[in-house]
């Protein structure tokens, strides 16, 4: 089963596995600047978070589905929230045996993103994640204010590596479903609120504000599976067919 994300051109989808969504996520959080936190505790097991928080994805990103109602693949914004939940759950299981304050982080992102979804799916494992939240928090007698932050930096990363993903690189900002105003910012003393991503041709991004040490280098990996091929074969196979590319990608402040 798959819920990548997918954008389509005329003659194909565009494919990329949220765990290759979630490394750009890992290299931004992994870049931020030091002094917007304000103490240096836990860098190394925020980084994790990042890097790991859709590993739950990967056994789902294995075998594409076809979603018959949009003549399109599954997406990550389609996909049915009952399998999702329950494979969200086993994910932050799995990070929990590395890094307790690392699944917490990933427990905060979930959550915070079924908030603003809420309905039947969502409830019982919210109402879980609460728990383990909360008892996490209470073992290892944190830091509250550097979570939180922490658990936004990690949430705003999120945020530009969908920036970056879910539509064709140097789409104009105010054709995005999501991001047309920008994205929530939290951490600039100027009492700035919005963060502002605009494409710069097609390999950059330009960031006002900038909240990392300098010019961050990535890249998007994808599959480009062709309309034809899926015609012929099925999207499963279609799908196994194509080899990965990979698109440079550089986040940079605005000029």
């Amino acid at each position: 089963m798959i819920s990548m994300i997918v954008y389509e051109k005329e003659d194909a989808f565009i494919m990329i596995a949220q765990q290759d969504h979630a490394r750009i996520s890992g290299d931004l959080v992994s870049a931020w600047q030091d002094s917007l936190f304000h103490s240096a505790e836990r860098r190394e097991e925020l980084n994790l978070a990042a890097y790991e928080h859709d590993s739950s994805w990967i056994d789902l990103d294995r075998i594409p589905l076809w979603n018959d109602a949009v003549n399109a693949p599954f997406s990550f914004r389609d996909f049915p929230g009952n399998i999702r939940f329950i494979f969200y759950s086993k994910g932050l299981d799995r990070v929990q045996e590395t890094s307790e304050y690392a699944s917490l982080l990933g427990s905060i992102l979930y959550t915070t993103l079924a908030e603003q979804f809420r309905n039947e799916d969502t409830v019982t494992f919210v109402e879980r994640e609460f728990a383990r939240q909360s008892a996490i928090i209470e073992r290892l007698q944190l830091d509250v204010k550097l979570l939180q932050l922490h658990a936004k930096a990690l949430l705003l990363c999120d945020e530009l590596s969908l920036f970056a993903c879910m539509e064709q690189p140097g789409t104009l900002r105010e054709n995005y479903e999501w991001f047309a105003n920008g994205l929530s910012y939290w951490f600039d003393r100027s009492g700035q609120t919005q963060l502002i991503p605009e494409w710069i041709g097609e390999s950059t991004i330009e960031l006002d504000p900038f909240p990392f040490r300098g010019a961050v280098e990535t890249a998007i990996s994808f599959k480009e599976v062709r309309k034809p091929d899926i015609a012929r074969y099925g999207i499963a196979e279609a799908y196994r067919r194509e080899k990965l590319q990979e698109h440079k990608l550089f986040f940079r402040p605005k000029s």
